[in-house]
């Protein structure tokens, strides 16, 4: 079984704010919609200028105790380095890992500008404002194993369907020819829009007993 991810957010209370669906919220940067540390080509640092520590303010009690976090606006895959050193642990595969910093919802006002969403100069010293736990993992080496013709959209073959790239719930089945060697932990598709985990990921990050993961099985 190959699986997508994403975070449990069912600990987070829906309240009127809508910052307060997610437990991490972006200090905007100059070009942050065009960030996604997503495509294994790209090094955004050096094309896109992004700052080399991503900062974000958010909910640091909820944070303590996950390993996968949701974030707005972008949506960036934020794991903790425990869980980094899980998947390392299945079989190495080749990432970039973005550092983050998560600041204290109670000092926003003293890190993020009111009027530009933007990174004040204002620095944290104190461990208990911040939260260093985390990265962006931005997997590197992609995996074309995409079966175009046994993957069905809209009840025919991918290949005839007009798609070029496939979301989460896209495919009514989802066909992947497993490479020589078996799947990394943690894979790139061309043609699909997440990255992909390999059942053996899945399992260490269970019995590691990680925390604030939700899997969805592709096939």
């Amino acid at each position: 079984m190959i699986y997508a991810l994403s975070a449990d957010t069912s600990h987070i209370q829906e309240e009127e704010s809508p910052e307060i669906l997610y437990d991490a919220v972006l200090i905007e940067f100059e070009g942050f919609e065009d960030a996604r540390f997503f495509r294994p080509d790209i090094d955004y640092h050096q094309r896109e200028g992004v700052p080399k520590v991503i900062e974000f303010v958010g909910k640091l009690e909820n944070v303590a105790w996950l390993d996968h976090i949701d974030t707005a606006p972008m949506g960036f895959l934020l794991i903790s380095k425990r869980m980094v050193r899980v998947l390392e642990s299945v079989k190495p595969f080749a990432c970039r890992l973005i550092p983050t910093v998560i600041y204290s919802e109670g000092i926003k006002h003293l890190v993020q500008d009111p009027n530009t969403g933007q990174r004040t100069w204002y620095q944290v010293q104190d461990p208990s404002l911040r939260n260093d736990d985390f990265v962006i993992l931005q997997v590197l080496n992609p995996v074309d194993c995409l079966d175009r013709e046994a993957t069905l959209v809209n009840g025919v073959p991918f290949s005839q369907s007009g798609k070029k790239r496939l979301g989460r719930e896209t495919a009514e089945h989802l066909e992947l020819r497993e490479p020589g060697g078996g799947f990394p932990p943690v894979f790139f598709v061309p043609e699909l829009l997440y990255y992909c985990f390999s059942e053996e990921a899945k399992r260490a990050c269970d019995n590691a007993g990680l925390k604030g993961l939700l899997w969805h099985p592709q096939r």
